[in-house]
């Protein structure tokens, strides 16, 4: 979280309002002002409390509330929270928690605290909870709730309605309902405002749209990510290879994974990796913990570069003509030639990672990120061939350059464009392709491409 000086005056004067109310003991007072407020604005606040005043302050808040604040908070928070406050409260506030949010928490926890607070849920909800603590948490199981509503396809539509009042308090979301036949398999999907305009005595079976669009219990989430985005949904049932509804993902989760998952791959194109990432998110980490973590993540990549770059130094070094005082100036365009494709293929892979996570892409962006490559190495060429022919009047040096560079942008481009594919092919993360890589790779075959053209034409030449 960021600095309070960064957060709005609202949160500040909340905060402040907050501990003259708890120092004073004015609970109702207290109470009736956290209940104006949003339970992010609350959270937010709560962290710079300290320990008794957060666990006050928890006390006071609305059950319902204080169940939302938990399904936000992180594993530490949780439980820190929970075993400072009395068993009934307790109970009381985790009957009202989402349970898929309460999975992914009880996922971070030690088996013991898992425990504990499993025997407080009603038989219900910890069959639920264990089924859901079941599924990888990569999957679209793992990120799966199973407050639904779903009604039986002979129903009518004044049942149905019935059935929904008794029910929808344990559901996430009720715009949608799920249809199901004796079977438990999902036939077909209603909207709330069908089946309130409908007939009383109309057939569930006739109202239903039996176009579903769904996702399977072990399938990516990344695939529900996708099907939510592009159809719009506020939420997509879960069913099993049966075709028996399991659960159903809501947006807000869509949304949170939309962001772990760019976050993510950020860290990875970066060049580093999830444990750098964990200690800069930390609310206060150390600053020992902080070097130590990016040194960590960080030096993997680093030693392959430099093995890279030690490869390329190898190859420079048989390049007998350098020595040669008439070609000597080749030597200064070598950084150019390189850097350029590289980066161009690091500009190719990213763009090729992003186009990755919508849609499954093809060796034809190869393609056309090589279409790309020539346009801009012809563009490019030409301008670094008109500045060196005013510095240097050798016009074999000039097509060196010229030729090089315009070979490497093409080459540059489609082996950033590539590697993603080529991974995503073998069913690896595209992401892993970051930018050191890319850059090693380039500057290797950028070496090789300069020493090949440089040995034709001067030989040619000379």
């Amino acid at each position: 979280m960021g600095n309070m000086d960064r957060k709005d005056e609202a949160s500040k004067d909340l905060l402040s309002e907050v501990k003259v109310l708890i120092d004073s003991n004015k609970i109702l007072e207290l109470r009736e002002l956290l209940e104006e407020y949003h339970i992010i604005d609350i959270f937010d606040i709560m962290e710079y409390l300290d320990e008794s005043m957060k666990i006050k302050l928890f006390e006071i808040l609305p059950i319902d509330m204080a169940a939302s604040i938990l399904e936000e908070s992180d594993a530490e928070f949780f439980s820190t929270i929970l075993s400072k406050i009395d068993i009934d409260h307790r109970k009381n506030i985790l009957e009202l928690m989402s349970l898929d949010d309460m999975a992914d928490i009880l996922s971070q926890l030690q088996e013991k605290e898992r425990e504990e607070i499993m025997e407080l849920l009603s038989q219900e909800d910890a069959d639920d909870v264990k089924e859901l603590l079941f599924y990888e948490e990569e999957s679209t199981g793992g990120i799966m709730t199973t407050g639904y509503i779903e009604i039986n396809k002979h129903m009518t539509a004044r049942e149905a309605i019935e059935h929904m009042r008794a029910n929808a308090e344990e559901a996430e979301t009720i715009y949608y309902i799920y249809v199901v036949d004796n079977e438990e398999r999902l036939v077909g999907v209603l909207s709330l405002r069908e089946l309130i305009t409908s007939r009383d005595a109309s057939i569930v079976e006739d109202l239903m749209s039996e176009n579903i669009i769904s996702v399977y219990v072990d399938e990516d989430r990344e695939e529900a990510v996708r099907l939510v985005s592009k159809y719009n949904l506020i939420a997509i049932p879960v069913i099993d290879r049966d075709e028996k509804l399991k659960g159903i993902i809501t947006v807000d989760d869509i949304i949170d994974i939309m962001e772990e998952e760019a976050t993510e791959d950020m860290y990875k194109f970066a060049g580093t990796s999830e444990h750098e990432r964990e200690v800069v998110e930390k609310v206060n980490p150390t600053p020992k913990e902080q070097i130590f973590s990016s040194v960590r993540a960080r030096i993997p990549w680093l030693i392959m570069t430099l093995i890279g770059g030690l490869i390329s130094t190898s190859i420079l070094s048989n390049l007998d003509f350098i020595m040669n005082p008439t070609y000597a100036s080749l030597v200064f365009f070598i950084p150019v030639v390189i850097g350029m494709g590289g980066n161009i293929g690091t500009q190719s892979s990213a763009l090729t990672v992003m186009a990755l996570s919508n849609k499954n892409l093809d060796f034809d962006n190869v393609i056309r990120e090589g279409i790309v490559g020539l346009i801009t190495g012809i563009l490019c060429s030409i301008v670094i061939g008109l500045v060196t022919s005013i510095f240097i009047k050798d016009i074999s040096i000039v097509l060196v350059v010229s030729i090089s560079l315009f070979i490497n942008m093409i080459v540059g481009a489609m082996i950033g464009a590539f590697m993603p594919v080529l991974l995503k092919k073998l069913d690896l993360d595209p992401s892993i392709v970051s930018a050191p890589l890319i850059s090693t790779a380039l500057d290797m075959t950028g070496i090789t491409i300069y020493f090949i053209i440089t040995t034709i034409l001067l030989t040619k030449i000379a």
